[in-house]
């Protein structure tokens, strides 16, 4: 079959389809780190009261604010819900990450088996600013 495909054919057909995918990518877009959350949506997202998972750890991506990931977690060890701790963070990798972006680190103590223990989290400075109001 190849036989009957002439040279100048396979260049037209390995053309088109290239310029189809090319154009196909551009109708695909990339994630964006727009901002979504603002200071206010942050401090709404800490004092709002919400019915802890009855097993496991969840965690997920509730929107940007300022460029950076913020994330809600509910973290428990061998009781949940009853030893659930609901954390709302910036997804950074580090304290000094965390200082650059303008986040506050706080040494969080979490559940883990039958006894908790001191992680750092950096937090909006919206949050850190009314820690004490979001405190169970």
């Amino acid at each position: 079959m190849s036989k009957f495909i002439t040279k100048p054919t396979k260049t037209l057909v390995l053309s088109t389809l290239v310029i189809s995918l090319t154009g196909l990518a551009s109708c695909v877009s990339a994630p964006t780190n727009e901002d979504t959350l603002t200071d206010t949506d942050l401090i709404r997202i800490a004092k709002q009261k919400e019915a802890a998972p009855t097993e496991g750890e969840q965690q997920w991506v509730v929107g940007y604010h300022h460029g950076t990931e913020v994330v809600k977690s509910f973290r428990c060890s061998d009781l949940c819900p009853e030893n659930t701790l609901r954390i709302i963070y910036y997804n950074v990798p580090d304290v000094e990450s965390c200082a650059r972006i303008g986040g506050v680190t706080k040494q969080i103590l979490v559940p883990i088996a039958i006894t908790v223990a001191p992680r750092p989290f950096c937090f909006p400075q919206a949050i850190a600013d009314n820690w004490e109001g979001y405190l169970p």
